[in-house]
């Protein structure tokens, strides 16, 4: 509500009026919104995540059943850093750590895809319901390539890489030792996020005031939709919080769900520069491998979402 009345305060004081106004009332409230919500929580789940090194998530998983183990790579993905390039090196780090190879491709799979920031701005979006489809779809998706990228023998496509010694005994660090390396690791998380929120608010915002929705319908709406909002997403690169204001505007202007979710999935978890900095420790059979996978899965989700929605 804050918000709200901020950027209401903000149009009328300039004057605005018309698509400007409303272009400029979506980018002023979603700004601050999502950046509200990205302060809070990412400095919450660093510092949790002090508590989960590789080595003691190895130490963990070891004994227990491939489902448990999947599963948890799912949930630590969820809580992890917000963009695919960021997630990279905790994933080099658990391959290093000797967990096994399909639950640190889960990992790698849903981190980019889902995570707890975007499951708080997403309900304002497109609902509780289709939030909740969003989040088991993604994890399925991730779970279904890890398990069947380890029982094809991917594993084999990795590439050697140092990764250090991963059996060196680390002190245990004090609360205040957390909170201090949470918030340094938080803080360069925000600000490498900024930027791309603030450009699509920005999108989302010229898409919001000036788009006719009439063009939306007419050219996105139908099956080949979804493969087009896949194509386009895969070579762009950008946080996932910065792409939920862009599909916000589409689907207030008439794209279909699915397709909405399928770009939004694309963008976050299939982008060339993931694969530049993978390249260095996957071969590029287990890379196409893994983007093809991810691709169906997606297309998947979509096409079904647009079909029973």
């Amino acid at each position: 509500m804050v918000f709200q009345q901020i950027a209401t305060y903000v149009v009328e004081a300039l004057g605005l009026t018309g698509s400007l106004r409303a272009a400029a009332h979506f980018w002023i409230y979603d700004t601050l919104k999502i950046l509200s919500i990205l302060v809070v929580v990412i400095f919450g789940v660093t510092y949790l995540r002090t508590y989960f090194p590789p080595e003691k998530i190895r130490d963990y998983l070891e004994g227990k059943r491939a489902i448990t183990g999947y599963a948890l790579a799912a949930l630590l993905g969820i809580v992890s850093p917000f963009c695919s390039c960021s997630t990279i090196p905790i994933f080099l780090g658990m391959v290093g750590a000797g967990i096994p190879f399909g639950i640190t491709i889960t990992f790698l799979a849903v981190s980019p895809m889902i995570n707890e920031a975007a499951l708080v701005v997403l309900p304002g979006v497109v609902g509780f319901k289709l939030t909740a489809l969003y989040a088991v779809s993604g994890i399925v998706i991730g779970m279904s390539s890890g398990y069947t990228l380890n029982k094809l023998g991917f594993d084999r496509y990795i590439e050697e890489f140092n990764f250090g010694d991963s059996d060196v005994e680390i002190d245990e660090p004090s609360r205040r030792e957390r909170a201090r390396e949470a918030y340094v690791e938080a803080k360069d998380i925000i600000v490498e996020i900024v930027p791309y929120v603030i450009v699509g608010v920005g999108a989302g915002a010229a898409i919001h005031g000036y788009l006719p929705g009439e063009l939306v319908t007419q050219y996105l709406s139908g099956p080949l939709g979804v493969f087009g909002a896949v194509a386009v997403g895969v070579p762009m690169y950008t946080d996932i919080l910065g792409v939920i204001p862009v599909v916000e505007s589409l689907i207030g202007k008439g794209l279909p769900v699915g397709t909405g979710l399928a770009f939004m999935m694309s963008v976050a978890a299939l982008s060339f520069p993931q694969f530049m900095i993978l390249n260095k420790v996957m071969k590029k059979e287990l890379i196409a491998a893994y983007a093809t996978t991810l691709a169906a899965g997606i297309l998947t989700i979509g096409l079904l979402f647009n079909l029973l929605l």
